[in-house]
Parts: C-alpha cells; sequence; structure tokens
C-alpha cells in the first residue's frame, strides 16, 4: 500500500504532465537548468513556459516556433519531481488517470513500452474532446518518457519527457489516418533520445 508522501509526490507528478498555459504570461526561467531548445523529429523547441511551485516540483514547456498557448500544435514539457516514489509507481498513477477518462471518453487509447534494462517507462496515449461544432473538437497524441534519476545533489526524483501533438476540427481525420503508419516513429525517437541533465 502507498504512503500519505508517496502518494503526493505521484498525485504532483501527474500534475505535472498537465500543460500550463492556463498560467499569466511571465518569462520563462530555466529552472532546472538544462537546454532552451530541444529537437525532436527535426522540430525545435524553444523554452517557453515555467514553474516551481514548490521545492519539490520543476516544471518546463517548450515551443516550436509559431506555436502559442493555449491552441498550440506541438509542445515539448519536462517535468521533475523530487521523490522516492519508483517509475512503476508514477506509471500506475497516468494509467489510472487515462482509464477513468475512458469511462466517458472513447477516443481514449494507450499503449506501454518497457525498458528493462534501464527501468524506464513510455506511455504512448492518445485523448480527445467531442464538442457540439467540428471546428472546436480536439485530439491530442501523447508520448510519455518517464525516468528515475539521482541530482546531482544526490536527491532522487522522476523526469518525466513529453511530446504532445494536437490537431483541430477538419484536421483531426487526416491526422489519425497519417498517424496510423507513423505511429511507431515519434516513439522509437523518444524512446533513443538522450535525456537533459537536471543541474539540481
Amino acid at each position: 500500500m502507498l504512503t500519505n508522501p508517496v502518494l503526493a509526490s505521484l498525485f504532483a507528478l501527474l500534475m505535472l504532465s498537465v500543460p500550463g498555459y492556463g498560467q499569466a504570461p511571465k518569462p520563462a526561467i530555466n529552472f532546472l537548468g538544462i537546454q532552451t531548445l530541444i529537437s525532436v523529429q527535426k522540430n525545435t523547441y524553444r523554452l517557453s513556459w515555467s514553474a516551481h511551485p514548490d521545492a519539490s516540483l520543476y516544471k518546463q514547456e517548450y515551443l516550436s516556433a509559431g506555436d502559442d498557448f493555449p491552441k498550440y500544435e506541438s509542445m515539448v514539457t519536462i517535468d521533475f519531481v523530487l521523490t522516492e516514489s519508483t517509475v512503476e509507481q508514477a506509471v500506475d498513477t497516468k494509467l489510472r488517470e487515462l482509464e477513468g477518462l475512458k469511462r466517458t471518453n472513447p477516443i481514449v487509447q494507450y499503449n506501454i513500452i518497457s525498458n528493462a534494462a534501464t527501468g524506464e517507462k513510455i506511455i504512448d496515449c492518445l485523448i480527445g474532446t467531442n464538442a457540439a461544432e467540428e471546428r472546436n473538437n480536439l485530439v491530442e497524441r501523447d508520448v510519455f518518457r518517464f525516468k528515475g534519476i539521482k541530482t546531482k545533489s544526490g536527491q532522487r526524483g522522476i523526469l518525466l519527457f513529453m511530446i504532445s501533438n494536437r490537431k483541430y476540427g477538419p484536421e483531426i481525420t487526416p491526422f489519425l489516418t497519417k498517424l496510423k503508419v507513423d505511429k511507431p516513429l515519434l516513439v522509437n525517437e523518444i524512446a533513443k533520445l538522450t535525456l537533459p541533465v537536471i543541474q539540481l
């Protein structure tokens, strides 16, 4: 059974995976001391928003050129939480959230990829909204990579690297059709990506 501190840290990580674009605009601070440019699938993402709400939680969001909150098309998020929780516990927490969404949203799908050698896990998921008007519909494909790390100061935590790709309205059907062919490409790249080294 999970203790209250473990549950609290996992809930915090889960909340970190939610985009922070609802926050008031302010200069992004590189709290984690990592690169401010991230490259994925030949796209470059620049640090655009960050938060450090308490001593254990960090969040940094990166957008590609031409994108903006809240209606972005592609975003990279790097989240970090100081915790003694395991990757397995963090992934289980995320899966419970997705299972909850599936009860009312049939579009929700997910796959889990495990790396036994490193202890890392990837969740590849599809979520969306079904609005009254087609132009307000949204489909979002998220790939999460969970990694347990130890900081330079010796503290344990979980690093969550996520890339989110969105399409809206009439762009959704072509996106889903293309995804049937391209789906493994992004997962393979995220699995092989050299993750940032947290400077804490």
